[in-house]
């Protein structure tokens, strides 16, 4: 379990172009994407929300939703809106895309954070902020990054304090970096479904 009270925020993409569907509805061990990933980070965080991006349109999941901040940037627009509501200081984010998104590397994350806006992993793909754990001291850049049309959270995180956590210590709680696999075609989702 993190130190600190930690929320959970499930950026749940759009229509899933690539994937000719959308992702957060794909059935996995019998289960919308979505609700897996909620149930996962709900082991370490509490609330666990949902970032929709238009509201209701997953159907009622039993979480609370929260609009993104603006609408139509992508994952950047639902991060906001996540750190805005969130009622601690700290938030765990996950892409639902991430059907194997590690309770215990956010737990470890929200613990190695310490006056850093963001806690981030990073893979030899680099780094992973769409599982991460972000504090609510990064809305004001998010924010300016937005007004000035910069929409990429890869390239946002330049202008935050981040705290990069490499393989060296993230291996203990997720030996293989399973936590970094994601679905975006329907070949990603061999043995998942």
């Amino acid at each position: 379990m993190p130190p600190a009270p930690l929320a959970g925020l499930v950026l749940c993409g759009g229509a899933g172009a690539r994937m000719g569907r959308d992702k957060a509805l794909i059935q996995v061990d019998g289960v919308p994407l979505v609700v897996r990933v909620a149930s996962r980070i709900s082991r370490v965080t509490d609330p666990v929300m949902l970032a929709p991006g238009i509201a209701g349109r997953l159907g009622d999941l039993g979480y609370p939703e929260v609009a993104d901040e603006p609408r139509g940037v992508g994952p950047l627009g639902g991060l906001i809106g996540g750190l805005a509501a969130s009622p601690h200081h700290l938030l765990a984010v996950a892409a639902v895309d991430m059907p194997f998104v590690s309770p215990d590397m956010l737990g470890l994350l929200a613990g190695l954070h310490q006056d850093e806006d963001a806690v981030v992993p990073v893979t030899d793909r680099g780094v992973e902020p769409l599982h991460a754990v972000y504090a609510k001291t990064a809305l004001p850049l998010l924010r300016k990054a937005c007004a000035e049309g910069r929409f990429a959270v890869r390239a946002v995180l330049g202008g935050l304090r981040v705290r990069l956590v490499d393989d060296t210590e993230w291996r203990r709680v997720d030996p293989g970096g399973r936590f970094a696999h994601n679905v975006n075609r329907p070949g990603d989702l061999d043995g998942l479904v």
